[in-house]
């Protein structure tokens, strides 16, 4: 049934946006430089939406391709949260202001027409969309590299191509079946990083080699810079929050390590335990600011190691 329902919204989405194309000029599409027809979010939607991204009154939320402004409004009046739409249709901006006024949200929200890609959304806490994927996936470097780590990102229908959501719901009505996507923007922490710590033969200096495929870890650690290097587990990012396992070799036999921490910029401060051990040691380190990289460059996809 979900999967008979899923080709039948495909099928009426492409009608309706062939027919949205086949009405607009050439002329019109040029001057409005329209990427995305609109098509309005089911309310039962955008209440979904906001309920998965945990949107509270402490929250700023951006709506890309804002529409008629619902998305914004609804958060407004549900959560009391502020919200910015953007839009590149003037109409629509005008149908913004005007139903915001209607809602009495007026206050509390603000919409304007601009491009998307020129557009600063760093102060974000939340951003909805329900865009096309390739638009999504044009905006994805601009989402990794401008929006604070822990920003929670949700797009109705559209993923995000090869940085897979951290969670995604189903949700049915009469006629269709939505599809709904949360991403938790990840800290950048590519690069190298350093630090010492006391072992059981003295203190020790420890090496960390990171790659990064968007919320997922892979590296290799080094001690004293002389071992031979030893491949991290489970490496995992949520927003700030690091977790990752490395396994000592101790003679014939071998300890892990499981390592926990918070990012901030070129700093990891948090705590290192032995797996069956509860005892926690302090952990510290500092990465070499130039060997940090973009998050969005061609890596090797590290999802399947990670399963």
């Amino acid at each position: 049934m979900l999967q008979s329902k899923r080709w039948k919204k495909i099928f009426f989405f492409g009608l309706f946006s062939a027919i949205c194309f086949a009405l607009l000029s050439l002329a019109a599409i040029q001057e409005r430089n329209l990427d995305v027809p609109y098509v309005p979010t089911p309310e039962e939607v955008v209440e979904a939406m906001l309920a998965m991204a945990e949107v509270s009154k402490d929250d700023v939320l951006y709506d890309l391709g804002c529409g008629d402004g619902r998305i914004v409004i609804t958060a407004a009046k549900m959560y009391g949260s502020r919200g910015i739409g953007i839009d590149i249709d003037p109409q629509r901006i005008k149908e913004c202001h005007e139903n915001a006024r209607k809602a009495g949200v007026e206050s509390r929200v603000q919409f304007f027409q601009a491009d998307l890609f020129e557009t600063d959304f760093s102060k974000a806490s939340v951003v909805t969309l329900y865009l096309l994927t390739e638009i999504n996936r044009r905006l994805r470097p601009k989402f990794l590299e401008e929006l604070n780590p822990g920003t929670r990102i949700v797009s109705h229908d559209f993923n995000m191509g090869k940085w897979r959501a951290d969670k995604d719901i189903l949700i049915e009505d009469e006629w269709e079946v939505h599809s709904v996507y949360l991403w938790i923007v990840p800290a950048n922490v590519t690069g190298t990083w350093t630090w010492s710590m006391p072992t059981g033969s003295g203190n020790k200096n420890f090496t960390l080699n990171l790659e990064q495929s968007f919320q997922y870890l892979n590296g290799e650690a080094f001690e004293n810079k002389v071992s031979l290097p030893v491949t991290i587990s489970g490496g995992q990012i949520i927003g700030n929050t690091l977790s990752f396992t490395v396994e000592r070799k101790q003679g014939r036999s071998s300890e892990r390590l499981i390592f926990e921490g918070n990012v901030l910029g070129h700093s990891i401060v948090g705590t290192v335990k032995t797996e069956g051990h509860e005892n926690t040691r302090r952990w510290e380190a500092k990465r070499d600011p130039s060997t940090r990289l973009p998050l969005d460059s061609p890596v090797k996809d590290f999802y399947t190691l990670n399963q």
